[in-house]
């Protein structure tokens, strides 16, 4: 009988190959894992200021600066100068002193001593940029009379009739220095008071090198808002392009849904992708109003419409112990995604986006968000530590854009991801001047579509991809027909009915009763009336 022959063992060198390759491919993917992680997380800036200027021409400009650090992915911790406790910037990679206050000292002597030691990255922005930051700079600074009009222009706007009283603007100083150790700052647009000769027309409005950045003048409204924008891309370290979305709100169900399927049309025969934001409805969802409703935004939604949900109103009497928000926008979500409309993402004033309570139980269904201005804060648990999102735009109305000069037909991208706003509008005419003006205007608007949208309720999840829209892993159904909802519905339940042939009967005895003793009354009528009248004549 044949031996059968051992198989012989691997030699150990070729083992140690194996196991090596093993260990570098669990290392890669290790690395990969971790460095995705590190993409998704968001940069923690944190934003000081000493007055947030209230009453005065610089009211709002800290505000507007939190919804474009928004807009740019930032995660952001608001905290007045003298609320600083020592170290705290320590814990920050990204530092912002907005000076709105030229006449308050800081007296906060941590933060002081705290800002000469950080090596992180600083932005500082208004009156009295510290010494050691202009030095690195290469600028001196310069003050305006008490009146000035100034012209700033960056990228291809300008404003020729920027009002100003005492305030700083920058002056580049010539330097020898070693650029590799000490660069020279980058420039940003121009800020130049029509009056001084000596800026001889060439001071920046904005000045930055590698870890410092410096604007001397910000306000809400003006092009200065927008030109802040510039410059903070930069020093966030951020390359990828903004796009330009177009975002109708206001849309409630008692809108005018007719011209809202209207609109629809219009801008799908153009080629214009956009966006709605509508109103949230928490009860009768069954009435034909509500139906109305959803088969109109399922027919924006086939004219290339993306779909997403506003803040609800909240009123400023809520009760604390209130912890319905969460369940009636869960129901609202669930509506949409079982009439087939993939809601992408969420419309709300800021201040939601600093609440600790709107932020989870009001937008914690979503990754996508249009941060609107504030209109009226109403707060329930306020916090100073921003809701990050992984898609944010920075909303802007078309009347501010129009206010400046522009240069081209042709729009150049915004720095950040921004929606062109428009209130839905109320009547036919104002309709069609809104979509002139839109048609007209040379700029192209991208598809909400197009980005990655993540939505998810205990019954639902909604995605978004590149155009491709599922709701449980179904792709939406895209169906262009406007389904006519009839108006016949029972508001009320109908009551018990066992007793109606005794009602019917009942009826009818009554009325027999009441015709009998009608008549009953007439003929003693007409006898008292003959009786009187034979009296009467004797």
């Amino acid at each position: 009988m044949k031996k059968s022959k051992c198989r012989q063992p691997l030699p150990k060198i070729l083992l140690n190959l194996l196991l090596l390759l093993c260990l570098l491919y669990s290392s890669s993917i290790s690395s990969l894992a971790a460095a995705a992680e590190r993409e998704a997380e968001p940069i923690r800036v944190l934003l000081l200021y000493d007055s947030l200027a209230k009453d005065s021409p610089k009211a709002g400009n800290v505000e507007a600066l939190q919804q474009q650090l928004a807009a740019f992915g930032a995660q952001v911790t608001l905290l007045s100068v003298d609320g600083y406790s020592g170290g705290m910037l320590e814990q920050y990679s990204k530092a912002i002193l907005v000076r709105n206050a030229a006449d308050m000292e800081l007296t906060n002597a941590a933060f002081v001593q705290d800002r000469i030691a950080y090596r992180g990255d600083y932005f500082h922005i208004g009156e009295e940029l510290p010494a050691p930051q202009q030095q690195s700079l290469h600028i001196a600074i310069e003050q305006t009379p008490s009146e000035e009009t100034m012209r700033l222009a960056i990228g291809p706007f300008s404003d020729e009739a920027v009002r100003v009283q005492n305030t700083p603007y920058i002056v580049m100083e010539q330097t020898t220095a070693n650029p590799s150790v000490n660069p020279q700052a980058e420039a940003y647009g121009s800020f130049t008071p029509k009056q001084n000769s000596g800026a001889d027309g060439s001071s920046p409005y904005a000045a930055r090198n590698e870890h410092t950045a410096y604007v001397p003048y910000f306000q809400k409204g003006n092009l200065s808002e927008l030109a802040m924008s510039y410059v903070l891309k930069d020093w966030l370290g951020l390359a990828e392009p903004g796009q330009t979305y177009l975002l109708f709100k206001e849309i409630y169900p008692f809108s005018d849904l007719t011209l809202l399927a209207q609109m629809a049309d219009t801008l799908y025969d153009a080629g214009i992708p956009f966006a709605i934001s509508v109103q949230p409805v928490f009860s009768n969802s069954e009435f034909p109003a509500m139906k109305r409703y959803l088969e109109t935004l399922k027919y924006v939604q086939s004219r290339n419409g993306s779909v997403l949900v506003n803040a609800p109103v909240v009123a400023s009497t809520i009760g604390q112990n209130d912890q319905t928000l969460k369940t009636k926008m869960t129901s609202f979500i669930d509506v949409l995604a079982a009439y087939g409309i993939a809601p992408l993402g969420m419309g709300a004033e800021m201040y939601w986006s600093y609440d600790k309570e709107y932020a989870v139980d009001g937008m914690g269904f979503f990754n996508s968000a249009v941060l609107l201005p504030n209109k009226k804060l109403m707060y329930r648990s306020q916090s100073n530590v921003s809701k990050p999102f992984a898609s944010s735009l920075y909303s802007i109305s078309p009347s501010y854009l129009a206010s400046f000069d522009r240069e081209g037909k042709a729009w150049e991208p915004l720095p950040m991801n921004t929606a062109l706003t428009y209130d839905f509008a109320e009547n036919e005419a104002q309709l069609s001047a809104d979509l002139a003006s839109i048609t007209e205007s040379w700029m192209t608007f991208a598809d909400y579509k197009q980005q990655g949208h993540e939505v998810r309720t205990e019954a639902h999840v909604i995605l978004s991809q590149g155009g491709h829209m599922t709701i449980n892993g179904q792709a939406v159904t895209l169906n262009d027909a406007l389904r006519q909802v009839s108006s016949d519905y029972e508001y009320a339940d109908k009551g018990t009915v066992s007793f109606t042939t005794l009602f019917n009967v009942q009826n009818k005895i009554f009325i027999v009763i009441i015709i009998v003793s009608l008549f009953i009354f007439g003929f003693l009528f007409m006898i008292g009336y003959r009786l009187y009248r034979r009296k009467y004549f004797k």
